[in-house]
Protein backbone atom coordinates (compact mmCIF):
# COMPACT_ATOMS: atom_id res chain seq x y z
CA UNK A 1 0.00 0.00 0.00
CA UNK A 2 2.82 2.38 0.89
CA UNK A 3 4.58 1.73 -2.45
CA UNK A 4 1.30 2.29 -4.25
CA UNK A 5 0.94 5.67 -2.54
CA UNK A 6 4.47 6.62 -3.53
CA UNK A 7 3.81 5.70 -7.17
CA UNK A 8 0.68 7.83 -7.25
CA UNK A 9 2.43 10.83 -5.74
CA UNK A 10 2.93 13.62 -8.29
CA UNK A 11 6.39 15.07 -8.94
CA UNK A 12 7.11 18.26 -6.99
CA UNK A 13 7.14 20.41 -10.13
CA UNK A 14 3.52 19.43 -10.81
CA UNK A 15 2.37 20.18 -7.29
CA UNK A 16 0.10 23.10 -6.51
CA UNK A 17 2.54 24.60 -3.99
CA UNK A 18 5.22 24.84 -6.70
CA UNK A 19 2.94 26.86 -8.99
CA UNK A 20 1.92 29.09 -6.07
CA UNK A 21 5.58 29.93 -5.37
CA UNK A 22 6.32 30.65 -9.06
CA UNK A 23 3.31 32.97 -9.32
CA UNK A 24 4.23 34.66 -6.02
CA UNK A 25 7.69 35.49 -7.34
CA UNK A 26 6.18 36.74 -10.62
CA UNK A 27 3.73 38.89 -8.62
CA UNK A 28 6.56 40.45 -6.60
CA UNK A 29 8.43 41.48 -9.76
CA UNK A 30 5.18 42.70 -11.32
CA UNK A 31 4.45 44.87 -8.27
CA UNK A 32 7.95 46.39 -8.34
CA UNK A 33 8.12 46.99 -12.10
CA UNK A 34 4.51 48.07 -12.75
CA UNK A 35 3.07 49.22 -9.40
CA UNK A 36 0.12 51.17 -10.81
CA UNK A 37 -1.06 48.21 -12.88
CA UNK A 38 -0.36 45.75 -10.06
CA UNK A 39 -2.66 47.68 -7.71
CA UNK A 40 -5.52 47.07 -10.11
CA UNK A 41 -5.28 43.27 -9.58
CA UNK A 42 -6.69 43.45 -6.04
CA UNK A 43 -10.19 42.33 -7.14
CA UNK A 44 -8.67 38.97 -8.13
CA UNK A 45 -7.48 38.11 -4.63
CA UNK A 46 -10.67 39.56 -3.12
CA UNK A 47 -12.80 37.33 -5.37
CA UNK A 48 -10.72 34.25 -4.55
CA UNK A 49 -11.05 34.85 -0.78
CA UNK A 50 -14.79 35.48 -1.18
CA UNK A 51 -15.28 32.16 -2.99
CA UNK A 52 -13.25 30.38 -0.31
CA UNK A 53 -15.42 31.96 2.40
CA UNK A 54 -18.56 30.72 0.65
CA UNK A 55 -17.21 27.14 0.69
CA UNK A 56 -15.64 27.23 4.16
CA UNK A 57 -18.95 28.01 5.90
CA UNK A 58 -20.78 24.87 4.70
CA UNK A 59 -17.64 22.75 5.23
CA UNK A 60 -17.45 23.79 8.90
CA UNK A 61 -21.21 23.46 9.31
CA UNK A 62 -21.52 19.91 7.95
CA UNK A 63 -18.27 18.69 9.54
CA UNK A 64 -19.36 19.86 13.01
CA UNK A 65 -22.87 18.38 12.67
CA UNK A 66 -21.48 15.08 11.38
CA UNK A 67 -18.96 14.96 14.23
CA UNK A 68 -21.57 15.64 16.93
CA UNK A 69 -24.06 13.09 15.56
CA UNK A 70 -21.28 10.51 15.38
CA UNK A 71 -20.32 10.96 19.05
CA UNK A 72 -21.17 8.25 21.51
CA UNK A 73 -22.53 10.84 23.95
CA UNK A 74 -22.68 14.61 24.27
CA UNK A 75 -20.23 14.59 27.17
CA UNK A 76 -17.51 14.18 24.53
CA UNK A 77 -18.48 17.54 23.04
CA UNK A 78 -18.07 19.23 26.42
CA UNK A 79 -14.77 17.43 26.97
CA UNK A 80 -13.40 18.47 23.57
CA UNK A 81 -14.53 22.06 24.12
CA UNK A 82 -13.07 22.31 27.63
CA UNK A 83 -9.70 20.81 26.67
CA UNK A 84 -9.54 23.00 23.56
CA UNK A 85 -10.09 26.23 25.47
CA UNK A 86 -7.61 25.30 28.20
CA UNK A 87 -5.04 24.55 25.50
CA UNK A 88 -5.87 27.77 23.62
CA UNK A 89 -5.44 29.94 26.71
CA UNK A 90 -2.15 28.34 27.76
CA UNK A 91 -0.48 28.38 24.34
CA UNK A 92 -1.76 31.79 23.26
CA UNK A 93 -0.42 33.27 26.52
CA UNK A 94 2.99 31.79 25.74
CA UNK A 95 2.75 33.45 22.30
CA UNK A 96 2.13 36.82 23.99
CA UNK A 97 5.18 36.39 26.22
CA UNK A 98 7.32 35.48 23.20
CA UNK A 99 6.13 38.54 21.27
CA UNK A 100 6.97 40.90 24.12
CA UNK A 101 10.20 39.05 24.87
CA UNK A 102 11.53 39.28 21.31
CA UNK A 103 10.52 42.94 21.14
CA UNK A 104 12.33 43.72 24.38
CA UNK A 105 15.47 41.71 23.53
CA UNK A 106 15.97 42.72 19.89
CA UNK A 107 14.65 46.31 20.15
CA UNK A 108 13.43 46.64 16.51
CA UNK A 109 12.12 50.20 17.11
CA UNK A 110 15.21 51.50 18.85
CA UNK A 111 16.75 54.55 17.16
CA UNK A 112 13.72 55.54 15.07
CA UNK A 113 13.03 58.49 17.41
CA UNK A 114 9.56 59.20 16.02
CA UNK A 115 7.26 61.94 17.26
CA UNK A 116 3.62 61.38 18.19
CA UNK A 117 2.82 64.95 17.07
CA UNK A 118 3.86 64.14 13.50
CA UNK A 119 1.21 61.41 13.07
CA UNK A 120 -2.07 62.25 11.32
CA UNK A 121 -4.85 60.91 13.62
CA UNK A 122 -7.24 60.55 10.67
CA UNK A 123 -5.13 57.66 9.35
CA UNK A 124 -6.29 55.41 12.19
CA UNK A 125 -9.74 56.85 12.91
CA UNK A 126 -11.59 53.89 11.34
CA UNK A 127 -9.71 51.47 13.60
CA UNK A 128 -10.58 53.30 16.81
CA UNK A 129 -14.35 53.47 16.32
CA UNK A 130 -15.21 49.86 17.27
CA UNK A 131 -12.49 48.99 19.77
CA UNK A 132 -14.97 48.20 22.56
CA UNK A 133 -16.83 45.68 20.42
CA UNK A 134 -13.63 43.90 19.38
CA UNK A 135 -11.95 43.84 22.80
CA UNK A 136 -14.82 43.19 25.23
CA UNK A 137 -15.00 39.48 26.06
CA UNK A 138 -18.75 39.63 26.72
CA UNK A 139 -19.38 41.28 23.35
CA UNK A 140 -17.13 38.75 21.61
CA UNK A 141 -19.12 35.85 23.09
CA UNK A 142 -22.46 37.53 22.34
CA UNK A 143 -21.32 38.11 18.75
CA UNK A 144 -21.24 34.31 18.34
CA UNK A 145 -25.05 34.40 18.23
CA UNK A 146 -26.05 35.49 14.71
CA UNK A 147 -28.99 37.76 13.88
CA UNK A 148 -30.09 35.30 11.22
CA UNK A 149 -29.02 31.92 9.91
CA UNK A 150 -27.74 33.10 6.51
CA UNK A 151 -25.42 36.03 7.20
CA UNK A 152 -22.60 33.98 8.86
CA UNK A 153 -22.32 31.82 5.74
CA UNK A 154 -22.17 34.87 3.47
CA UNK A 155 -19.59 36.71 5.59
CA UNK A 156 -17.60 33.60 6.59
CA UNK A 157 -17.95 34.24 10.33
CA UNK A 158 -16.53 30.95 11.67
CA UNK A 159 -17.61 31.55 15.28
CA UNK A 160 -21.26 32.10 14.34
CA UNK A 161 -21.23 29.13 11.93
CA UNK A 162 -19.80 26.96 14.71
CA UNK A 163 -22.60 28.11 17.05
CA UNK A 164 -25.33 27.29 14.49
CA UNK A 165 -23.75 23.90 13.73
CA UNK A 166 -23.53 22.92 17.41
CA UNK A 167 -27.21 23.80 17.95
CA UNK A 168 -28.23 21.77 14.88
CA UNK A 169 -25.96 18.92 15.98
CA UNK A 170 -27.62 18.84 19.42
CA UNK A 171 -31.07 18.63 17.84
CA UNK A 172 -30.14 15.88 15.36
CA UNK A 173 -28.24 13.91 18.02
CA UNK A 174 -31.55 12.93 19.62
CA UNK A 175 -32.85 11.30 16.43
CA UNK A 176 -33.13 7.51 16.47
CA UNK A 177 -29.92 5.57 15.84
CA UNK A 178 -31.15 4.44 12.42
CA UNK A 179 -32.01 7.98 11.33
CA UNK A 180 -28.66 9.26 12.65
CA UNK A 181 -26.76 6.81 10.45
CA UNK A 182 -28.82 7.86 7.43
CA UNK A 183 -28.14 11.54 8.21
CA UNK A 184 -24.40 10.90 8.62
CA UNK A 185 -24.25 9.15 5.22
CA UNK A 186 -25.97 12.12 3.57
CA UNK A 187 -23.69 14.58 5.35
CA UNK A 188 -20.60 12.71 4.18
CA UNK A 189 -21.86 12.87 0.59
CA UNK A 190 -22.35 16.62 0.91
CA UNK A 191 -18.87 17.00 2.45
CA UNK A 192 -17.36 14.98 -0.39
CA UNK A 193 -18.99 17.32 -2.92
CA UNK A 194 -17.83 20.43 -1.04
CA UNK A 195 -14.25 19.22 -0.76
CA UNK A 196 -14.21 18.28 -4.44
CA UNK A 197 -15.43 21.77 -5.31
CA UNK A 198 -12.82 23.24 -2.99
CA UNK A 199 -10.04 21.25 -4.67
CA UNK A 200 -11.08 22.70 -8.03
CA UNK A 201 -11.13 26.25 -6.66
CA UNK A 202 -7.67 25.76 -5.13
CA UNK A 203 -6.15 25.41 -8.59
CA UNK A 204 -6.84 29.11 -9.03
CA UNK A 205 -4.71 29.89 -5.98
CA UNK A 206 -1.53 30.62 -8.01
CA UNK A 207 -3.40 33.43 -9.78
CA UNK A 208 -4.62 34.69 -6.39
CA UNK A 209 -1.03 34.56 -5.09
CA UNK A 210 0.16 36.59 -8.10
CA UNK A 211 -2.52 39.19 -7.39
CA UNK A 212 -1.77 39.37 -3.64
CA UNK A 213 1.98 39.83 -4.08
CA UNK A 214 1.56 42.29 -6.96
CA UNK A 215 -0.92 44.41 -5.00
CA UNK A 216 1.22 44.46 -1.84
CA UNK A 217 4.35 45.66 -3.64
CA UNK A 218 2.38 48.01 -5.90
CA UNK A 219 0.46 49.58 -3.03
CA UNK A 220 3.18 49.96 -0.41
CA UNK A 221 6.42 49.59 -2.36
CA UNK A 222 9.61 47.84 -1.35
CA UNK A 223 10.88 51.04 0.31
CA UNK A 224 8.27 50.82 3.07
CA UNK A 225 9.20 47.21 3.77
CA UNK A 226 12.89 48.11 3.77
CA UNK A 227 12.45 50.87 6.36
CA UNK A 228 10.59 48.49 8.69
CA UNK A 229 12.86 45.53 7.99
CA UNK A 230 13.96 45.26 11.62
CA UNK A 231 10.38 44.71 12.78
CA UNK A 232 9.71 42.17 10.01
CA UNK A 233 12.87 40.19 10.85
CA UNK A 234 12.01 40.22 14.56
CA UNK A 235 8.47 39.04 13.80
CA UNK A 236 9.85 36.26 11.59
CA UNK A 237 12.29 35.19 14.31
CA UNK A 238 9.58 35.20 16.99
CA UNK A 239 7.17 33.14 14.84
CA UNK A 240 9.92 30.69 13.88
CA UNK A 241 10.93 30.27 17.53
CA UNK A 242 7.32 29.71 18.53
CA UNK A 243 6.70 27.09 15.82
CA UNK A 244 9.97 25.17 16.13
CA UNK A 245 10.56 25.35 19.89
CA UNK A 246 7.15 25.80 21.55
CA UNK A 247 4.97 23.87 19.09
CA UNK A 248 7.88 21.51 18.46
CA UNK A 249 7.95 20.60 22.16
CA UNK A 250 4.16 20.21 22.20
CA UNK A 251 4.34 18.01 19.08
CA UNK A 252 6.59 15.57 20.92
CA UNK A 253 3.65 14.85 23.21
CA UNK A 254 1.90 13.35 20.19
CA UNK A 255 5.09 11.63 19.02
CA UNK A 256 5.39 13.99 16.05
CA UNK A 257 8.44 15.70 14.59
CA UNK A 258 7.56 19.35 13.98
CA UNK A 259 9.63 19.56 10.79
CA UNK A 260 7.83 16.53 9.37
CA UNK A 261 4.53 18.11 10.31
CA UNK A 262 5.44 21.39 8.58
CA UNK A 263 6.28 19.44 5.41
CA UNK A 264 2.94 17.66 5.77
CA UNK A 265 0.98 20.94 5.68
CA UNK A 266 3.37 22.84 3.38
CA UNK A 267 0.71 23.31 0.67
CA UNK A 268 -1.57 25.10 3.13
CA UNK A 269 1.32 27.14 4.59
CA UNK A 270 2.38 28.39 1.16
CA UNK A 271 -1.22 29.19 0.27
CA UNK A 272 -1.74 31.19 3.47
CA UNK A 273 1.53 33.07 2.99
CA UNK A 274 0.66 33.85 -0.62
CA UNK A 275 -2.83 35.14 0.10
CA UNK A 276 -2.15 36.66 3.57
CA UNK A 277 -5.34 34.95 4.74
CA UNK A 278 -5.78 32.03 7.14
CA UNK A 279 -9.25 31.49 5.68
CA UNK A 280 -7.84 30.41 2.31
CA UNK A 281 -6.46 27.22 3.91
CA UNK A 282 -9.19 26.57 6.47
CA UNK A 283 -11.10 24.14 4.25
CA UNK A 284 -8.02 22.31 2.92
CA UNK A 285 -6.49 21.86 6.39
CA UNK A 286 -9.74 20.47 7.78
CA UNK A 287 -9.89 17.99 4.94
CA UNK A 288 -6.24 16.98 5.33
CA UNK A 289 -6.44 16.44 9.09
CA UNK A 290 -9.76 14.57 8.85
CA UNK A 291 -8.41 12.26 6.15
CA UNK A 292 -5.19 11.47 8.01
CA UNK A 293 -6.12 10.13 11.41
CA UNK A 294 -7.89 12.93 13.31
CA UNK A 295 -11.52 12.32 14.22
CA UNK A 296 -13.87 14.68 12.39
CA UNK A 297 -15.64 15.71 15.60
CA UNK A 298 -12.34 17.10 16.90
CA UNK A 299 -11.44 18.72 13.57
CA UNK A 300 -14.90 20.26 13.26
CA UNK A 301 -14.78 21.88 16.70
CA UNK A 302 -11.11 22.74 17.32
CA UNK A 303 -10.25 24.31 13.95
CA UNK A 304 -13.19 26.79 13.77
CA UNK A 305 -12.94 27.64 17.48
CA UNK A 306 -9.19 28.05 17.15
CA UNK A 307 -9.63 30.67 14.45
CA UNK A 308 -11.39 32.82 17.03
CA UNK A 309 -9.60 31.92 20.27
CA UNK A 310 -6.17 30.50 19.37
CA UNK A 311 -4.53 33.05 17.09
CA UNK A 312 -0.94 32.46 18.18
CA UNK A 313 0.62 34.45 15.33
CA UNK A 314 -1.72 37.37 15.98
CA UNK A 315 -0.81 37.29 19.68
CA UNK A 316 2.91 37.42 18.85
CA UNK A 317 2.24 40.33 16.49
CA UNK A 318 0.14 42.34 18.97
CA UNK A 319 2.67 41.97 21.81
CA UNK A 320 5.67 42.61 19.55
CA UNK A 321 4.34 45.78 17.94
CA UNK A 322 3.42 47.26 21.34
CA UNK A 323 7.06 46.82 22.35
CA UNK A 324 8.12 48.22 18.96
CA UNK A 325 5.91 51.32 19.28
CA UNK A 326 7.23 52.07 22.76
CA UNK A 327 10.79 51.98 21.39
CA UNK A 328 10.05 53.89 18.18
CA UNK A 329 8.42 56.75 20.13
CA UNK A 330 10.86 56.59 23.08
CA UNK A 331 8.19 55.56 25.62
CA UNK A 332 9.65 53.62 28.55
CA UNK A 333 7.74 50.54 29.73
CA UNK A 334 8.43 49.12 33.19
CA UNK A 335 8.38 45.40 34.03
CA UNK A 336 5.03 45.91 35.73
CA UNK A 337 3.64 47.50 32.56
CA UNK A 338 4.86 44.53 30.50
CA UNK A 339 2.85 42.23 32.77
CA UNK A 340 -0.14 44.53 32.40
CA UNK A 341 0.15 44.34 28.60
CA UNK A 342 0.09 40.52 28.74
CA UNK A 343 -2.97 40.50 31.02
CA UNK A 344 -4.83 42.98 28.81
CA UNK A 345 -3.92 41.11 25.62
CA UNK A 346 -5.07 37.79 27.11
CA UNK A 347 -8.58 39.22 26.94
CA UNK A 348 -8.46 41.63 24.00
CA UNK A 349 -6.63 39.34 21.57
CA UNK A 350 -9.62 36.98 21.52
CA UNK A 351 -11.45 39.53 19.41
CA UNK A 352 -8.90 39.50 16.58
CA UNK A 353 -11.03 37.38 14.27
CA UNK A 354 -14.19 37.75 12.26
CA UNK A 355 -13.88 41.56 12.05
CA UNK A 356 -12.46 43.45 9.08
CA UNK A 357 -9.26 45.16 10.20
CA UNK A 358 -9.52 43.37 13.56
CA UNK A 359 -5.74 43.30 14.10
CA UNK A 360 -5.58 47.09 14.19
CA UNK A 361 -8.89 47.39 16.06
CA UNK A 362 -7.69 45.06 18.83
CA UNK A 363 -4.30 46.80 18.92
CA UNK A 364 -6.03 50.17 19.25
CA UNK A 365 -8.30 48.81 22.00
CA UNK A 366 -5.33 47.38 23.88
CA UNK A 367 -3.44 50.69 23.77
CA UNK A 368 -6.60 52.49 24.91
CA UNK A 369 -6.88 50.06 27.85
CA UNK A 370 -3.35 51.09 28.88
CA UNK A 371 -4.74 54.58 29.63
CA UNK A 372 -2.75 56.40 26.96
CA UNK A 373 0.72 55.18 27.96
CA UNK A 374 1.28 54.58 24.23
CA UNK A 375 -1.02 56.86 22.18
CA UNK A 376 -3.39 54.96 19.88
CA UNK A 377 -2.43 57.21 16.97
CA UNK A 378 1.06 55.61 16.88
CA UNK A 379 -0.30 52.52 15.10
CA UNK A 380 -0.45 54.62 11.91
CA UNK A 381 3.22 53.86 11.23
CA UNK A 382 2.32 50.15 10.91
CA UNK A 383 -0.21 50.60 8.10
CA UNK A 384 2.29 50.16 5.29
CA UNK A 385 4.00 47.11 6.74
CA UNK A 386 0.90 45.31 8.00
CA UNK A 387 0.45 43.30 4.80
CA UNK A 388 3.75 41.41 5.10
CA UNK A 389 3.23 41.01 8.85
CA UNK A 390 -0.21 39.53 8.24
CA UNK A 391 1.40 36.74 6.20
CA UNK A 392 3.69 35.78 9.06
CA UNK A 393 0.92 35.77 11.65
CA UNK A 394 -1.50 33.91 9.35
CA UNK A 395 1.01 31.09 8.81
CA UNK A 396 1.68 30.86 12.56
CA UNK A 397 -2.07 30.79 13.25
CA UNK A 398 -2.46 27.92 10.77
CA UNK A 399 0.34 25.80 12.25
CA UNK A 400 -0.84 26.56 15.80
CA UNK A 401 -4.45 25.54 15.16
CA UNK A 402 -3.42 22.42 13.25
CA UNK A 403 -1.22 21.30 16.12
CA UNK A 404 -3.97 22.12 18.64
CA UNK A 405 -6.32 19.80 16.76
CA UNK A 406 -3.85 16.92 16.93
CA UNK A 407 -3.13 17.44 20.65
CA UNK A 408 -6.83 17.62 21.60
CA UNK A 409 -7.50 14.52 19.46
CA UNK A 410 -4.74 12.66 21.31
CA UNK A 411 -6.08 13.72 24.71
CA UNK A 412 -9.54 12.51 23.64
CA UNK A 413 -8.19 9.21 22.25
CA UNK A 414 -9.51 10.22 18.84
CA UNK A 415 -6.18 10.21 17.05
CA UNK A 416 -5.12 7.38 14.74
CA UNK A 417 -1.38 7.81 15.35
CA UNK A 418 -0.30 5.19 12.82
CA UNK A 419 -2.34 6.74 10.02
CA UNK A 420 -1.04 10.23 10.83
CA UNK A 421 2.59 9.11 11.05
CA UNK A 422 2.29 7.25 7.75
CA UNK A 423 0.94 10.45 6.18
CA UNK A 424 3.82 12.47 7.65
CA UNK A 425 6.35 10.04 6.17
CA UNK A 426 4.69 10.33 2.76
CA UNK A 427 4.84 14.17 2.79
Amino acid sequence: MQNELQIKKSPWFRSLWFFVIIFMIAGIFFGILAPDTAKQTKPIIDTFISVIKILVGPIIFFTVISGIIGMGNLKQLGSIGAKSFLYFEAVSTIALVIGLGFGHIFQPGNGLNLSVASIDPHLVSKYTENTEQATSMSKILLSAVPNNIWTPFITGNTLQILFIAIICGFILFYATRKKRYIIIDKLHLIQKFLFKTLSIVMWFSPIAAFSAMGFMLGQFGIIVIWHMLGLVITMFAACTFFILIILGSIAKFAGINILQFIRFIKDEIILVFATSSSESALGPIMRKLKNNGINESVVGIVIPAGYSFNLDGTNIYLALVIAFLSQAFNIHLSLEEYFTIILVLMATSKGAAGVSGAGFIVLAGTLAAMHGKIPVVTIAILLGIDKIMSELRAVTNLVGNSMATIIVAKMENKLDEKKLKDALKQS
